[in-house]
């Protein structure tokens, strides 16, 4: 019988059911037919679901520990396993990816997010020190994708970036899974409730939803759900202020789908800042896939996009009114919001699913 590849998974940062780590890459890969672990520090222990083991090195509390205590975990537990290929998530990992590299064992970086262009906008970065620090992680990152057996990017733009460093840099767009069952669900037109699901900050147009649905009328409605730090969520007191939204907090990724159904607009208004200029987020593709269409920025990736798919309305994120009118106009015309929902869904099935970034994965897999 022969011996199946060992692939060992690392994300000091990510959780265990991380959509795009475990419930695309992770199951895709196992179903694949390779042994497949992944390592967490999330505290919830161990387990095995999908047929990928799941090996929990404890949590640990704070960004800063959580970059060196919970990375060099990671580490030594992932070493004891002796892959034949790991595949990390985070940069924090980066130096670790380095020392698991051997003539026997491949090691691939999974680069989530262009992060010198995130760097640009994190608060928490001293603003004198903030270019050295950008430039510091540029020529580290650098160095390490050189190094690297593999790079995995999931935006066009990224794959051109990161090819000056390693040729065999791969595109594994964070498409959706396609369901049968549920993308043939029928989207009730008539309803004026929108839906946004995701990590709620300023940055990715958290400020300008509530402001939009704050000078909105009713029948208009907006759930929230999603994770919001704890600063940002003292500052707006109380969402009960806001008599248009409803907001949920972390709701099961299951249970996402549930409101999907109940809703007939989707929401992106990210600020135009670091690297929400490009289009291929994981929140559009869900949109297009439920046949929602979706309000979006008119910077960017964005104009091209929907201009090859028709799925939804270009507006500028920080010109409220336009946004309501937007919002107010798909409203009015639910036969409208029926064209665009249908163009959207029929894109993601002839080209953005997860199928079609599953055999990429799988192929640079199969070359390693």
């Amino acid at each position: 019988m022969k011996k199946k590849v060992k692939v060992c998974h690392l994300t000091s940062v990510h959780t265990r059911y991380d959509v795009r780590i475990f419930i695309k890459e992770c199951k895709s890969i196992a179903k694949a037919d390779y042994d497949v672990t992944l390592i967490v520090a999330d505290g919830l222990g161990d387990e095995k679901i999908s047929n990928v083991n799941i090996i929990d090195v404890g949590e640990v509390k704070g960004r800063f520990s959580r970059a060196l205590l919970s990375s060099n975990k990671v580490y030594k537990r992932a070493k004891s396993i002796c892959a034949d290929i790991y595949h990390f998530h985070d940069p924090e990992l980066m130096f670790y990816g380095l020392m698991l590299k051997s003539k026997t064992r491949k090691v691939v970086y999974d680069i989530h997010e262009d992060l010198a262009k995130q760097l640009e906008i994190k608060p928490w970065l001293n603003k004198f020190l903030k270019p050295i620090t950008i430039k510091l992680f540029k020529v580290i990152e650098g160095f390490v994708a050189k190094k690297m057996d593999g790079l995995i990017v999931p935006q066009p733009y990224m794959k051109l970036k990161y090819l000056k460093y390693n040729d065999n840099t791969v595109l594994v767009e964070n498409f959706v899974i396609l369901d049968e069952k549920k993308t043939d669900i029928e989207v009730d037109y008539s309803t004026t409730t929108a839906f946004h699901a995701g990590a709620l900050t300023e940055e990715r147009g958290l400020l300008n939803m509530l402001k939009v649905y704050s000078n909105i009328k009713k029948p208009n409605r907006l759930i929230l759900a999603g994770n919001i730090n704890s600063k940002t969520l003292n500052e707006l007191k109380n969402f009960n202020e806001y008599e248009n939204i409803e907001y949920l907090g972390l709701i099961p990724f299951d249970d996402v789908s549930k409101y999907y159904q109940i809703s007939s607009i989707g929401l992106i208004l990210y600020n135009n800042v670091g690297q929400y200029y490009l289009s291929y987020a994981i929140k559009l593709f869900e949109y297009m896939r439920n046949g929602i269409p979706v309000i979006m920025p008119d910077f960017g990736e964005w104009i091209e996009f929907n201009k090859k798919n028709n799925c939804g309305i270009n507006v500028d994120p920080t010109n409220h009114n336009e946004v309501v009118k937007a919002i107010e106009y798909l409203n009015n015309n639910p036969e409208e919001k029926k064209k665009l929902g249908a163009n959207g869904r029929k894109s993601v099935k002839n080209k953005y699913n997860w199928n079609l970034a599953e055999n990429r994965l799988l192929n640079l897999y199969q070359n390693l």
